[in-house]
């Protein structure tokens, strides 16, 4: 075999180790601070984090949820909000507008990914009772998401709040029912399933749906409404509006469970239920 001269073999050598070096620094600079992940003890750039949730009741091994965190400027301590994404998964044009506007807002957010550690990309089609299991998973991802958050230095554990769409609104109604000795401190819910009676809940609620919404309707929600006045359910109704009207850009038809439904962006209810959302934290998660 022939071998080139040794002093082609250190020019060879040489240009290796400048690639190889050319190549660390590419990829340092692709990795900014705020790029990196950040465990909980790193408090100044929000971004993706993993924590440990339980897969179901009981479960033998625990399940490693991941999701996206993003913070206010400063120390803290600050109120959160658990962000609970639809059936289809973490929608860009809706679930990230509402964490950066939130962010702004003061609010630590943590958008919560049930789906991907669990190897599934959507549930807009599951039957009725694999929904509801999946329904069931995710209100101990949510409440593991807020146990996570307690231990962060920059939240304040008293003032965490709980946000869903659709699915995650089911979520979020469903994790309301449960006897916790540290609930939630507040809930939203967008076009969720209203299945039972609104009442004996552990946190103040706010629903906003659409009355034109086909996949979820408003009337199953007015039904389940509290019948006795002074009721810390909040429902508000918007006329004309379809599933997602706070969804930038919607209008299409989805396949879920039981057909097409269509999904709209409704510009007039998303403004109103902005400032519902805002005004309704503001009371329910702001320093007395």
């Amino acid at each position: 075999m022939n071998h080139p001269p040794v002093r082609q073999c250190g020019f060879l050598l040489k240009n290796a180790m400048i690639y190889a070096l050319a190549c660390s620094a590419l990829f340092l600079a692709s990795c900014s601070p705020g790029s990196l992940p950040i465990r909980g003890d790193h408090p100044p750039n929000p971004d993706a984090v993993a924590f440990r949730g339980t897969s179901s009741p009981g479960a033998d091994d625990a399940l490693m949820l991941s999701g996206t965190l993003k913070k206010p400027p400063g120390d803290g301590p600050f109120p959160a909000v658990v962000l609970l994404h639809g059936c289809g998964g973490i929608q860009p044009k809706r679930d990230h507008r509402w964490a950066e506007r939130l962010t702004g807002w003061g609010y630590v957010t943590l958008q919560v990914d049930s789906f991907r550690p669990r190897g599934i990309s959507n549930v807009c089609t599951y039957s009725g009772k694999e929904s509801f299991d999946m329904v069931e998973k995710r209100v101990y991802d949510a409440y593991d998401a807020k146990t996570y958050l307690s231990g962060l230095p920059f939240v304040d554990r008293g003032r965490i709040a709980v946000l869903g769409w659709s699915h995650g609104g089911f979520t979020t109604l469903q994790a309301l029912y449960k006897k916790k000795a540290d609930p939630f401190r507040a809930a939203v819910a967008f076009y969720p399933s209203c299945r039972r009676m609104l009442t004996d809940l552990n946190a103040p609620l706010l629903i906003l749906i659409g009355e034109a919404d086909d996949w979820t309707p408003a009337d199953r929600c007015v039904s389940m409404m509290p019948k006795v006045e002074g009721s810390s359910v909040t429902l508000r109704v918007y006329p004309g509006a379809f599933h997602g009207f706070d969804t930038v850009g919607a209008n299409s038809k989805v396949r879920g469970r039981g057909g097409m439904h269509r999904i709209e962006h409704h510009p007039k209810a998303e403004a109103d239920s902005i400032i519902q959302v805002k005004g309704f934290f503001e009371k329910h998660l702001k320093v007395e």
